[in-house]
């Protein structure tokens, strides 16, 4: 099974066309299996503790709860969430921001090609699976030195 073509997405945006087209670009990608959205922080925080994807993707400028309200209650939540953070140049001092506190693991700029947004989140998907493969395998050896 590919845990890639397998993973919950969370796509957060308060625009609707921009959701579906990041959707279908991972469709058409084949990349994740269940793709959730929200329409704002304040959604994209409730849709996390229900469904617990595996990457979201997350605007930054949005009405309510705005990105980085929204990552920092998410952290809160779950500190190993994987968050690729969404928006345009002008707002790139807060994408960095969001990067160097530890909340965003990545990130893509508005306007952007599909293949940013497949290769970014393909990435963060990957590294996920291989921070779970190798936290697996340090329990099991700890759990073996103990007998």
């Amino acid at each position: 099974m590919n845990p890639i073509r397998f993973s919950k997405i969370l796509i957060v945006d308060d625009s609707e066309s921009f959701r579906i087209k990041v959707k279908r670009l991972l469709i058409d990608a084949q990349v994740g299996y269940y793709h959730y959205e929200a329409k704002d922080g304040e959604e994209g925080i409730s849709m996390y503790k229900k469904y617990k994807p595996h990457i979201v993707i997350m605007d930054i400028m949005m009405p309510n709860v705005g990105g980085i309200q929204a990552i920092n209650e998410i952290m809160e939540f779950d500190p190993d969430a994987k968050i690729i953070v969404v928006s345009t140049r002008e707002n790139k001092e807060i994408i960095d921001a969001a990067v160097k506190s530890g909340g965003a693991k990545d990130y893509i700029i508005k306007p952007f090609s599909s293949g940013a947004v497949v290769m970014t989140v393909s990435k963060q998907l990957s590294m996920n699976r291989d921070y779970k493969r190798s936290s697996t395998s340090f329990k099991q050896i700890k759990d073996l030195k103990r007998k």
